[in-house]
């Protein structure tokens, strides 16, 4: 819920479902139908998946038809909208055969109807959908986990994540330093292709983001190493020698 709300469109409704969370006796409901559908958001729309089910507890659409109300409010197709609100509120008649009865049939005043549709209108333009949401919220939940406990390992795989990109290395570095995690320089004799936690909780510098150094050095060197340490700057070269 709070992935979802906190959105251009649902965004203004935060103060209602908090005050509708801490006192479920202050939720409204501008037709008593919007219960079944609004109790679990305090009478807040959050989801897309709530939109489809007013449309099609409301005004009688289908499954397919009320996917397709989503995605014209989604794009902000006006003209589709404005049609759609008119068969929303009064319902969609073709050769005497009623097609979709509308709000007024199923016992929804017009001006109710009317705020109803304008209301999902704006929220829908920018809303997630709640199966996104979830899945977003599982990941979001996961990483706290990771970032509170295993905090050092965590930002070295977040700088593992960025390499190439300098700005952004920069910014977890100056993260890691302000939050007491070291950030030690590069070494030939340490450090691998990418940033690696030790057991001192200090992060070592990933070769791989050294500029204007190949991949395939950095492999060669991480390789030759295994041998014995490099001594010195002309044992390094001369050890690399020839290598890419």
């Amino acid at each position: 819920a709070a992935i979802s709300l906190y959105r251009p469109g649902p965004m203004e409704s935060i103060p209602r479902y908090i005050a509708g969370k801490q006192d479920p006796s202050s939720v409204k409901y501008l037709t008593p139908k919007l219960k079944p559908i609004l109790d679990v958001t305090y009478g807040c729309m959050v989801y897309q998946e709530q939109v489809m089910q007013i449309v099609r507890d409301l005004a009688g659409y289908s499954m397919g038809r009320s996917d397709l109300v989503r995605r014209a409010m989604a794009k902000k197709k006006h003209d589709v909208m404005a049609k759609e609100k008119e068969i929303f509120i009064h319902g969609q008649v073709e050769d005497g055969r009623v097609i979709v009865p509308g709000c007024v049939r199923n016992g929804v005043s017009a001006d109710v109807a009317e705020r109803i549709f304008d209301e999902m209108t704006a929220f829908a333009s920018y809303a997630f959908n709640k199966s996104h949401a979830a899945a977003y919220a599982v990941v979001a939940v996961q990483t706290a986990y990771l970032k509170l406990h295993h905090r050092v390992e965590f930002m070295a795989a977040m700088m593992n994540s960025v390499v190439g990109n300098a700005g952004k290395i920069a910014y977890y570095i100056q993260y890691c330093r302000k939050n007491g995690i070291p950030v030690l320089p590069p070494d030939v004799n340490v450090s691998n292709g990418g940033f690696t936690a030790d057991d001192n909780g200090q992060i070592r510098f990933g070769l791989n983001a050294v500029k204007n150094v190949g991949r395939n050095l950095i492999e060669n060197v991480v390789r030759e190493r295994q041998n014995k340490p490099y001594t010195s700057l002309y044992d390094f070269c001369k050890r690399m020698h020839g290598t890419e």
